[in-house]
């Protein structure tokens, strides 16, 4: 579309932020005749009964979350917390439509694995380590709860450090204009909050270092969380994740519009798809290569520079030149010629 063409990014041709349409063909004929008869008649009546479900699995989620308080043992309180919080999200998710995810760990190298990539494979995921992914849509979030249960933060576009968002704002947040800058009370070096989350037994952390959503054509620019010192953990481990939504008719991912819009036209299709491609663990980058603390000797990592390379690779996606701050430029223009605002699009 010509008026959204100063977001269209000149090297890759991708324009990043406007929502998937299916394609021409499944808008003609038989297929698009059927697609329509589920959109108006079969489709509303799915979605009014799914939307019910879920409304009944946030309340559950809240008298639960009532209760955690009333736990005095912290591992029980955590444990409990974990356990209820991803029974939740799995049952969000079935009500969404998405039985089953496509998830598969991917090598990208070519030959056998090292016995030391087995055995930090057999290590799994811990609190404290960094979870880093491409961000397409809300289900990203309710897909890491229920596999993860980990602590999400947002990151300062200019400091680059970061704060912890509450699961609720995590899957707000793809409806709302990415701050340009945190308030500094709030903001703190990422190891902070690694190294809290690892003594707490929190979970592990997540990062999307695009800041926002894209529709899942290509990356946003990420930003360079690790060039300051202080954001390095050294315990941490990284898992690169990178999600994808295949759709024919309506895509899951989501980039701008209306977020109750948008989950009433997923929960109307019958089924959703979706594949999470997550890193051989043994390849993802390491803090510890990093010029900040590689013994003497060796050749330091650019690790914000790995990020983007393994992240490209495991994706299969182009990075544009296109930034969080441009989508904030993008849905200032999109809403006001929509003649809405951002308050609107919860």
């Amino acid at each position: 579309m010509e008026k959204y063409s100063k977001w269209r990014d000149a090297g890759t041709g991708i324009q990043p932020f406007l929502q998937p349409v299916p394609a021409r063909a499944e808008q003609e004929g038989l297929s698009g005749l059927l697609n329509r008869a589920k959109s108006y008649i079969l489709g509303p009546i799915v979605a009014t009964v799914r939307l019910a479900v879920l409304g009944v699995t946030a309340a559950l989620d809240a008298a639960f979350s009532a209760l955690t308080p009333l736990l005095i043992v912290p591992s029980v309180r955590r444990a409990y917390q974990r356990s209820t919080r991803s029974l939740l999200a799995r049952l969000a998710l079935l009500a969404m439509g998405f039985y089953t995810f496509d998830t598969k760990t991917t090598s990208l190298q070519k030959g056998r694995r090292t016995a030391a990539g087995a055995a930090k494979k057999a290590r799994g995921v811990c609190s404290g380590d960094l979870i880093i992914a491409n961000h397409v849509s809300y289900v990203d979030v309710l897909y890491l709860v229920a596999r993860y249960n980990p602590v999400f933060v947002e990151i300062d576009n200019a400091t680059m450090h970061a704060r912890t968002l509450s699961l609720w704002s995590a899957l707000r947040a793809p409806s709302q204009p990415t701050p340009a800058l945190l308030p500094a009370s709030e903001a703190r070096p990422l190891k902070s909050i690694t190294q809290e989350a690892r003594l707490k037994s929190l979970g592990p952390v997540v990062v999307f270092p695009e800041n926002a959503t894209s529709n899942g054509r290509a990356l946003l620019q990420l930003l360079p969380v690790f060039e300051e010192v202080e954001n390095q953990d050294e315990k941490s481990e990284m898992h690169l994740v990178a999600f994808r939504y295949p759709f024919r008719f309506f895509s899951p991912a989501y980039s701008v519009g209306s977020q109750m819009r948008h989950l009433f036209g997923l929960c109307c299709q019958v089924y959703n798809s979706a594949a999470v491609k997550v890193l051989e663990p043994a390849e993802a980058p390491r803090v510890a290569t990093s010029a900040m603390f590689c013994e003497a000797g060796e050749e330091p990592v650019d690790l914000d520079e790995a990020v983007k390379e393994k992240l490209m690779q495991l994706s299969r996606l182009r990075q544009t030149k296109l930034t969080a701050m441009d989508k904030r430029d993008f849905l200032a223009f999109y809403y006001k010629r929509t003649k809405s605002g951002y308050r609107d699009q919860i």
